[in-house]
């Protein structure tokens, strides 16, 4: 009798045990939340549930527009493009015969339906242009289902991040580009052509593209853009005017009806963009009833701390992410530059904002522009004046440094451009004084930063996660050498479709640091929600060496703790320490991982306590020598596919992964263990 109740009584207990730490998952994020967010969250997801939403969001149509383009042109608000005339010979002057053509090129491409995604990548959304599509899975999202229901339609559409690439109208700007460099005329055309389709297809309230506040902000800011370019051209009609003024109201009163998600429930850059959609419309387009209303409503939001808040007090940002930190800031330039044209007044606190912010971005950054890959990288770039390279961030710290200290960061350059729109073809001639380039540390964003020079810098990342955003990738560490990223952090290819990809990249696996048999440093609740949140402290820094633990895996049962050293030698090479210790003598796997930049590599030495692999870069060989004080297993995958666990794969542009070397070391051991890492030339 004893023997047919086992397996029934282990059942019963495996599943109380699930449904405890179920339990205590639920209990932790209504802590993260706080009163507020959880009343919040629990009123938002009644609302979707439920038939309320339909009921409250009744089909309404817009307001009879006070105005036409003629009187338009006569009274129209300042805005940072104000003449196409000025702009030409200001930009042309930054490029060659060359990169006109191409910039023509990709223009005429836009206008066919090929549209360059996430900066990198050709999707072919068709002619006349599916809004709906998704050109990785060729299928369309359905457009007669209420937004807000559309994602019960992911498993079949895929990522809805791959569809609103297209609907951003990102690549408007490379068309506004194209039409002030020619004078061709096809380009005001295409776009009022793709403004209409974009109305007779996207039915108020229906479809993927009224689901979130922050992409109808990121498009409109797009056409009013093209407005401001296009519209003294006799090719842009009344017809095109009035639909543009429709779907600037619906836009603008869709995102003040729903901003409350990004208000409450959010805290990030998607609060910062809504309510700059309300100020830029209520400021640009005073002839709507509530267009005060939005203007005093978008300020208030972009001045208060929910926004200002999510800069931290040594430059870094809340989303920990540098790419996520760039848009947030191109939406306080926005703001910016409308409000002093407009005879508004800009608080102090967000042009010290701006002014950390520049130097953040600076300390860590390669001689070409670009930073290590760390954190959420979403291919967000508000607007792609330059043809500089989507990951060189140049042109946003030269913008920043022109306009909160009248001096440049970098001598001139491809990267001039983007102050050259922001500021009708006008750039003073102003003092070069970069920011100064040394060792330095943000402990509150947590990221440390060993340099020898403006190519040759490591970045630890090494801090307690204070906001629900970012990875888990404590002691992360990326090396630089000769401006080659050697050890590189993965980023994070998709959000929303083939998910073991979002684990691997979001996760502890792909990062330069150790895991404890396997686990995330922090537990994985949903797919954008990280719980029980790492602590991490920065045990010492100076300008050769740092030094900092974290305490993510005293939730393991052998309550490990991780502590990693870094010292930067005089030749440039990196000796990195790895120490394990744990409370609790059970055999644990503990795993030192490097995912290192795809090259041709040779592992030279073998041995149980030793290995040495050499790189064979385009700048010559460089080496990575590691040793252990226990007996260690080496695993070496390039470009691994795998339902579960795919490894060696690194994505610099969302929506693409591309090859790396992942390295890994196993030790099994019941009293913690070491590593010793070096990276040099020879």
């Amino acid at each position: 009798m004893w023997m047919i109740l086992q397996p029934h009584l282990l059942l019963l207990l495996i599943n109380m045990v699930k449904k405890r730490s179920q339990l205590l998952n639920i209990i932790e994020e209504l802590r993260l939340l706080g009163v507020q967010g959880t009343l919040f969250r629990l009123y938002y997801e009644l609302l979707n549930r439920s038939s309320i939403r339909n009921i409250l969001e009744k089909e309404t149509g817009v307001p009879e527009i006070s105005i036409d383009l003629l009187t338009w042109k006569k009274s129209r608000k300042p805005f940072y493009v104000s003449s196409a005339d000025k702009l030409k010979d200001s930009v042309l002057s930054k490029i060659n015969k060359s990169e006109l053509n191409n910039s023509e090129l990709e223009a005429d491409n836009i206008l066919k339906g090929k549209i360059l995604c996430f900066s990198h990548w050709s999707g072919d959304y068709g002619y006349p242009v599916n809004w709906h599509y998704n050109p990785v899975k060729k299928v369309s999202w359905p457009e007669e289902v209420k937004s807000f229901q559309i994602m019960g339609f992911e498993k079949e559409c895929g990522d809805i991040k791959l569809t609103w690439e297209l609907n951003r109208f990102s690549h408007l700007y490379k068309v506004l580009r194209a039409c002030v460099l020619t004078g061709d005329k096809k380009y005001i055309s295409g776009f009022c052509d793709q403004l209409k389709w974009w109305e007779e297809n996207n039915r108020y309230g229906f479809g993927a593209n009224w689901l979130n506040g922050q992409e109808l902000a990121i498009r409109m800011f797009a056409w009013i853009s093209a407005l401001y370019v296009m519209s003294d051209n006799d090719v842009f009609t009344e017809d095109d005017f009035q639909c543009f003024m429709r779907q600037v109201y619906l836009h603008t009163r869709h995102i003040e009806k729903n901003i409350s998600y990004a208000y409450y429930a959010v805290h990030n850059n998607h609060l910062i963009g809504e309510a700059l959609a309300l100020y830029i419309s209520g400021v640009l387009f005073p002839y709507f009833p509530e267009s005060d209303r939005w203007k005093s409503k978008g300020k208030k939001i972009l001045e208060s701390d929910k926004c200002l808040k999510q800069f931290y007090q040594d430059g870094g940002y809340c989303q920990l992410s540098f790419t996520y930190q760039r848009l947030a800031l191109h939406y306080y330039l926005w703001y910016s530059i409308v409000a002093d044209l407009n005879g508004d007044t800009v608080s102090e606190e967000i042009k010290a904002v701006l002014d950390k912010s520049a130097r953040f971005l600076f300390a860590c950054m390669n001689d070409d522009g670009r930073l290590p890959n760390w954190g959420a990288n979403d291919g967000a770039l508000l607007n792609p004046w330059c043809i500089c390279d989507y990951t060189d961030f140049r042109p946003l710290v030269q913008m920043l440094s022109y306009y909160t200290r009248g001096k440049r960061a970098f001598k001139s350059g491809l990267w001039d451009e983007e102050i050259l729109w922001f500021f009708n073809g006008k750039m003073d001639q102003v003092e070069y004084q970069p920011y100064e380039l040394k060792s330095q540390s943000f402990p509150e964003t947590g990221v440390h930063i060993l340099r020898k020079d403006s190519s040759n810098f490591m970045m630890l990342r090494c801090g307690t996660v204070n906001d629900r955003f970012g990875q888990a990738d404590q002691l992360h560490t990326d090396i630089w050498w000769k401006g080659i990223n050697i050890a590189v952090d993965g980023g994070s290819y998709l959000y929303n479709d083939e998910l073991q990809y979002h684990r691997y990249f979001a996760g502890t696996r792909s990062h330069n640091t150790v895991t404890v048999d396997g686990m995330d440093q922090m537990y994985l609740h949903r797919r954008f929600k990280w719980l029980y949140w790492t602590r991490a402290r920065l045990l010492s820094f100076s300008n050769s060496r740092v030094e900092g633990e974290h305490y993510g895996y005293k939730r393991h049962k052998a309550k490990a703790v991780h502590k990693r050293g870094i010292e930067i030698k005089p030749d440039g090479s990196y000796e990195i320490y790895d120490s394990l210790a744990q409370a609790v003598p059970v055999n644990v796997e503990y795993e030192l991982h490097w995912l290192l930049a795809d090259f041709p590599y040779e592992i030279e030495v073998n041995d149980d306590r030793q290995k040495k692999i050499r790189l064979k870069t385009v700048k010559g060989s460089y080496y990575l020598l590691i040793e252990s004080d226990n007996d260690c297993t080496l695993i070496v995958n390039r470009a691994q596919d795998d339902v579960e666990y795919p490894d060696g794969w690194s994505s610099r542009y969302y929506g693409q992964k591309d090859p790396a070397v992942s390295v890994r070391l196993k030790i099994i051991s019941s009293s913690g263990c070491q590593f010793k890492t070096i990276f040099k030339e020879s």
